[in-house]
């Protein structure tokens, strides 16, 4: 599975994208300036199932910074070998997301790199409302201008639990009817990318460290979200 990552110094952004032997596409992409963190995914439909065409899922994030190179440096990196399986130096383990709001033109307040990478998922563009208070007001802008312009889900599917002790809205994984509204998860991994420069020693006359290296690590993400319909659950995971 190769690996392509592509990064923008005047955008600040970086893009990594890769296809997954399953056929599903994964891009994920980290504005640095605006701290946002947006993960596409591209699910094609399994014909022996009835499904047709594809789905295409965005999650919104507050991007930790320090868990990536950013694009000035990435940019100067030359990888030899593109097409080399390579194994990550350190695992990061899993990141779960529950999200409870569809973006909408938030995703464009937030940032507009983002927004255009989620463009072909239209109204399948999710985050927290959580994250919200997290990103810095833009200028000209009060940090309500990004609640004003997201969705939330509806008010059971938010409820950790009813009265019963069961939970508002149930796993898609649990659910048998194909019209009942339901919450769905998606996995993916990243199995190797760039997360730190490695520096070296310059030699004793001079003392200096320098650039010697990139640090790789590997990454899972899980993302929870409600659908309307559990036929809207592709069961890619």
């Amino acid at each position: 599975m190769q690996e392509n990552i592509t990064a923008n110094v005047s955008e600040d952004t970086v893009i990594l994208d890769f296809l997954r032997l399953d056929g599903v596409y994964v891009s994920q992409l980290v504005d640095f300036t605006n701290e946002v963190e947006a993960m596409k995914v591209v699910i094609p439909a399994e014909e022996e199932l009835g499904q047709s065409g594809y789905q295409t899922l965005c999650f919104l994030t507050h991007a930790a910074q320090a868990d990536f190179i950013a694009p000035d440096a990435m940019a100067k990196l030359r990888q030899k070998n593109p097409g080399t399986v390579r194994v990550a130096e350190e695992d990061k383990g899993w990141r779960q997301t529950t999200t409870t709001a569809w973006a909408g033109r938030a995703a464009w307040l937030l940032s507009p790199a983002a927004a255009r990478h989620c463009s072909p998922a239209r109204d399948h563009v999710y985050l927290r409302t959580a994250d919200l208070s997290r990103w810095a007001p833009r200028p000209g802008m009060s940090q309500l201008s990004y609640s004003a312009e997201v969705t939330p889900f509806p008010a059971n599917a938010l409820s950790p639990d009813t009265s019963d002790g069961k939970p508002g809205v149930s796993p898609c994984v649990a659910e048998n009817d194909s019209a009942k509204e339901c919450i769905c998860h998606i996995e993916v991994c990243v199995n190797w990318y760039p997360c730190g420069l490695k520096y070296c020693k310059g030699k004793p006359q001079g003392g200096m460290s320098y650039r010697c290296g990139i640090k790789t690590c590997h990454r899972c993400y899980r993302y929870h979200y409600y659908v309307p319909r559990r036929d809207a659950c592709l069961s890619y995971t």
